[in-house]
């Protein structure tokens, strides 16, 4: 065997950290007994590690007088400052407990109803230490802080349909809930008080409660307090977005500290050298505990009730992997899932406490084509790209690996990958970075291959030049099977799009999935991660020796002998490996002759079963839009009846304490003004009661007929214009949140006997539409519903907006299922579609579409519509209503403006 170099690698692996270290922070409590002590072996590395605390003799002396410090506990704070299983928790708690055993005095908690109560027991000498503290004017007389405890930036809380916030100045005009004597509460009234209302609750979960329930719009609090109570309290309808900024704050940071009493300033002293004292690797340890840690202490992630209830609704979870990219990943011929991601999806399974089973695949592209299939829930660790986000969602990344490029080892070393693009290069098959490569080098010549395996076989035939993977899997191969003849010859730039940034990837139809695997994520340590990866990679590091060099001057020794020599076994080598490639090639193609009809029906087989798949998801994509819009519809009715209905109660209430009064006037003696004002409240009163109650009857009876209808798709005889103006009612509420106003003008004495709820369905998705995508950045706009004749047995519903319009490369997609331009921004892609299939299948029409953007005139929506609906829906859903209209044009006439109505 020729003497080859051995490879020397250079194993430089960087995992991406993918979240759980929130606000840098802490809040908390102490209250710390002997028993506490002794059980909670988590405080004993801390007193190990801290040494003795140098104190001067005053200091010493004032501890010997005080063996016991009063310290405060919030009730309601986590995961800072909280009162739990009748013991104070939380990540500040715990700093003070081993702030107490570094000082070797002991800390007594005192707990109050609010954060206002602990600060006037503190400043009545009640308590002697206030944590976590701000700095409010009320504390500045009676206190002496120390350095911050808790840096972080304070971020908003909304509901999940309230607009993008990123600054406070986007609140403006809504109403904010903040807890009562807190300084955040004191600056939102000094700085903003003239642009917010401002609702005082007792606690921060009074302040979520009051989003969650529609009485707030919003309030503020450090991001890991948010997401705490969300996850905690079940909250399905918040999320956490925004920064309170520096700027916006006045210029003030966002910190808390130990407020000491002003007249023990031996005290603060020693509080600050015991803080001074800790390690960055204990302040570490219990940042993991609190915001690193997997799951906490439990070893468990925290879900909400809505994701545990899928995972338990699941069960099994299907995973497709690499079958063949170790030490990344594999599955063994047993079926077993071995490697880097293996180990972290073992972790994350435990951390869930749920299985996860891996479905074989003979390579990636076929991993890709089973989850793009749905014949797997997630890929272990694939690369985000814009085309596999259509049918994918994907966490960050959690592991992150360098490209680099095998040769033959008697090739130069590359330095820049420009230098050789006009070789042959392999890379495997489906992988993310060959567009990124081609991308990034538009020269480049790239040959896929099934797996890393075919790769670096054809780079030591000679048939390419090198082979582009990750660090870890081509040092794996070279190292483990002893591949002497090849090298790892250079790497690709240190980029953030060449590198092989790895995340989770979950079937988009299923989102839950994905917020589950990022929670998951969000809490394995960044140390576990790299210690997974330190047990399946040697890192070694070998001085590079030139043997190019060494086998120029051996060849110089030798002479022409030795070439001549070299050439003949070359020669001989390659012309037996073709001889036993030919053999191969031949035995392949009689075995795919044999197999050829087979795979036909088959691969016919697999595509029936997909097709009725498609078609059975795609239903159920309609019924679920359908059913949002219902509950659209039954959340803003219900909004809408609280005015008249409390109006109605609060009458009421009244009238029943006017009546007694009147009662007790009347053994009193009465008199016949007396008299004169109770008849004129009791008229007035009943006036404004009866209106209210008609008002509530009123949209009672328009939603119930709205609400039969959506939820059932029955044919009736109605009439056009009442229905109409029903559906409108029940858009009140949207229209109200948003700059548009609603003109409804359709002509009265149209009958129709068709189906109302789908035709309700259709006007609701072409107004909501509207909301969605036309007044962006805009005041005001209008949006109209009228009605024009057309031929015999038809009529022409319109519906137009005076928005921004349609640009013109998206009219002819915008029925396409799924197309939308805000995605993740409250557009489905599906509205549309449905419309489509509704007026052109059911309702027997016929749409049509035009748009001027910029010319301010917006977007029109022409149904044409049979008065009579078909009796049968055709069988081709795709062809024309249009069709059967008669022959002769529709007529277009202006409408009377007296007949419309506004609907703001």
């Amino acid at each position: 065997m020729r003497m080859l170099p051995w490879l020397l690698f250079l194993v430089l692996l960087t995992v991406s950290t993918a979240g759980a270290a929130g606000d840098a922070g802490s809040d908390g409590a102490l209250a710390l007994t002997e028993a506490e002590r002794a059980s909670i072996t988590y405080f004993d590395s801390f007193r190990t590690a801290g040494g003795t605390l140098v104190l001067t003799e005053a200091e010493r002396a004032f501890l010997q007088a005080h063996p016991v410090i009063r310290v405060s506990n919030e009730l309601d704070w986590p995961p800072y400052d909280y009162f739990e299983n009748g013991r104070p928790q939380g990540y500040s708690v715990d700093l003070m407990r081993l702030l107490a055993a570094r000082i070797g005095v002991e800390f007594e908690f005192v707990q109050g109803e609010s954060w206002d109560a602990l600060v006037d027991l503190f400043c009545a000498g009640r308590i002697d230490l206030l944590q976590p503290a701000d700095k409010p004017r009320k504390l500045l007389d009676c206190a002496t802080f120390s350095p911050p405890i808790v840096r972080g930036a304070n971020q908003f809380l909304t509901r999940r349909d309230h607009p993008r916030v990123r600054s406070i100045a986007d609140l403006f005009g809504s109403v904010a809930a903040s807890p009562r004597g807190w300084e955040q509460t004191e600056l939102l009234k000094k700085r903003f008080g003239d642009k917010l209302r401002i609702i005082e609750t007792a606690n921060i979960s009074e302040a979520i409660a009051a989003v969650s329930r529609g009485q707030a719009d919003f309030t503020t609090d450090f991001a890991n307090v948010l997401n705490h109570h969300i996850a905690h309290s079940g909250y399905v309808d918040l999320k956490v977005q925004g920064v309170w900024s520096r700027e916006d704050k006045g210029g003030e940071f966002s910190a808390l500290y130990i407020a000491t009493r002003k007249d023990w300033p031996v005290l603060q002293s020693i509080i600050d050298k015991a803080l001074a004292s800790l390690t960055p690797d204990q302040i570490r340890r219990l940042q993991d505990r609190w915001f690193g840690e997997v799951g906490g202490p439990a070893g468990r992630v925290s879900l909400s009730p809505r994701q545990l209830d899928y995972l338990q609704r699941k069960g099994t979870l299907r995973m497709c992997v690499d079958p063949d990219w170790m030490p990344v990943e594999r599955l063994t011929e047993e079926g077993v899932h071995e490697g880097i991601i293996a180990d972290v999806i073992a972790r994350l399974a435990e951390m869930l406490d749920t299985r996860i089973v891996p479905i074989p695949t003979a390579s990636w592209e076929e991993s890709l084509a089973f989850a793009r299939e749905r014949r797997c829930d997630f890929l272990s660790g694939a690369i985000a790209t814009p085309a596999r986000r259509a049918f994918l969602d994907f966490t960050t990344p959690y592991l992150s690996f360098r490209s680099v490029i095998a040769t033959q080892s008697h090739q130069v070393f590359i330095n820049d990958i420009e230098s050789v693009l006009g070789e042959t290069f392999g890379i495997t098959r489906g992988h993310a970075m060959i567009d990124t490569l081609r991308t990034r080098y538009p020269g480049i010549r790239l040959r896929e291959v099934a797996n890393i395996t075919e790769g670096l076989g054809q780079v030591r035939d000679g048939r390419l030049f090198g082979f582009i993977d990750a660090l870890p899997t081509i040092a794996y191969r070279i190292q483990t099977q002893a591949i002497l003849d090849m090298k790892i010859a250079g790497q690709l730039e240190d980029s953030e799009q060449l590198s092989w940034n790895l995340s989770i990837a979950t079937r988009r139809d299923e989102p839950l999935l994905g917020e589950i695997f990022q929670a998951a994520i969000d809490a394995l340590p960044q140390a576990q991660r790299q210690a997974i990866v330190n047990r399946w990679l040697s890192i070694r590091y070998e001085q590079v020796f030139d043997y190019v060099l060494l086998w120029k001057i051996v060849a110089g020794v030798v002479g022409i002998a030795g070439v001549i020599l070299w050439m003949v076994l070359v020669w001989n080598r390659r012309l037996a490996k073709l001889n036993r490639e030919l053999g191969q090639a031949r035995a392949q193609i009689a075995a795919q002759n044999l197999g050829l009809e087979q795979r036909v029906a088959e691969r016919t087989h697999d595509l029936r079963e997909t097709l009725a798949k498609l078609e059975r998801t795609q239903a159920s994509l309609v019924q679920s839009e359908k059913l949002a819009a219902l509950g659209d519809l039954v959340a803003g009715i219900a909004h809408e009846l609280n005015t008249p209905i409390g109006n109605a109660v609060m009458l009421a209430s009244t009238l029943y304490d006017q009546e007694r009064a009147f009662r007790q006037q009347m053994t009193a003696g009465l008199s016949r003004s007396a008299l004169q004002r109770f008849v004129d409240a009791v008229r007035d009163s009943s006036d404004i009661l009866l209106r209210s109650l008609q008002r509530a009857a009123e949209l009672i009876s328009s939603f119930k007929q709205v609400a039969v209808d959506q939820a059932s798709y029955q044919r009736r005889v109605f009439s056009l214009d009442e229905v109409t103006r029903e559906i409108a009612l029940t858009l009140q509420p949207r229209l109200r949140r948003s700059p548009a106003r609603l003109d409804v003008d359709i002509a009265p004495g149209i009958r129709f006997d068709s189906f109302p709820g789908p035709f309700g369905q259709v006007l609701i998705n072409l107004v909501q539409n509207a909301l969605l995508h036309a007044f962006d950045d805009r005041e005001a706009g209008c949006i109209r519903i009228e009605s024009q004749p057309a031929a015999p047995g038809f009529i022409i519903i319109r519906v137009s907006d005076d928005g921004n319009g349609i640009p013109p490369d998206n009219l002819d997609r915008i029925f396409d299922p799924f197309f939308t331009t805000r995605l993740g921004q409250g557009g489905s892609g599906l509205g549309l579609h449905i419309v489509y299939n509704l007026v052109t299948g059911l309702l027997g029409g016929a749409i049509s579409v035009r748009s001027a953007p910029g010319q301010g005139q917006g977007t029109v929506f022409d149904l044409a519509l049979p008065l009579i609906a078909p009796r049968a829906v055709a069988a081709d859903a795709n062809a024309s209503a249009a069709d059967r209209l008669p022959g002769s044009a529709i007529a277009s006439t202006p409408n009377d403006p007296s007949r419309g109505t506004t609907y703001e």
